[in-house]
Parts: C-alpha cells; structure tokens; sequence
C-alpha cells in the first residue's frame, strides 16, 4: 500500500470550503480507480494548515487519477481556496 500526504496552507475563511471540495472530489469521483481511503487533518496549532492522507493500492493508481483531465480540472478549483501547498511525502505502508 502507498500513502500519499500533502499539507496545505488554506486562505483564511476557506477551511470549509477545502473540506468540502476534497470530500466532494474523493468520494464522487466514483471511488478513484486503487484509492483505499483518505483523511484530512486540521492543524491544531495553525487554523489555516490542513494535511491529506490518502491511502492508495499503488503509485501508479495515484498517478492516473492525478494525470487525469478531471482530476487536473479539480486542482484548479481547489487552488482557489488554497494559498500555498507546504509539502509532500510519499511513503509504502508496512504496517
């Protein structure tokens, strides 16, 4: 299994609206083809940071969706409501 974790540093009001458009992304996008499952965290030291876990069967599952027209069209959306992406980890679950 692959775990794929993002920060994001939200513009102040948005919260919600990151929420919301990444649930709405995740969950109607037909279960994107190998996504396991994800969660999103809220900072608790900095209302404005909120990290994406996304559990996913392989790499490559990941990479189709993100190479996907649909997918790239939803990084435009949620780029509205996002003021900087902080960081990322790939990592392979062992456990």
């Amino acid at each position: 299994m692959y775990a794929h974790i993002v920060s994001f540093k939200v513009k102040e009001g948005e919260g919600i609206s990151f929420v919301e458009l990444q649930k709405f992304e995740e969950i109607t996008e037909a279960k994107p083809a190998g996504l396991d499952h994800f969660h999103i965290f809220k900072d608790k030291n900095d209302e404005f940071i909120y990290y994406l876990i996304e559990y996913w069967n392989s790499k490559k599952d990941k990479d189709n969706l993100e190479n996907s027209k649909d997918h790239q069209h939803f990084h435009y959306l949620r780029d509205i409501v996002i003021e900087k992406k902080i960081d990322v980890f790939e990592c392979d679950v062992i456990i």
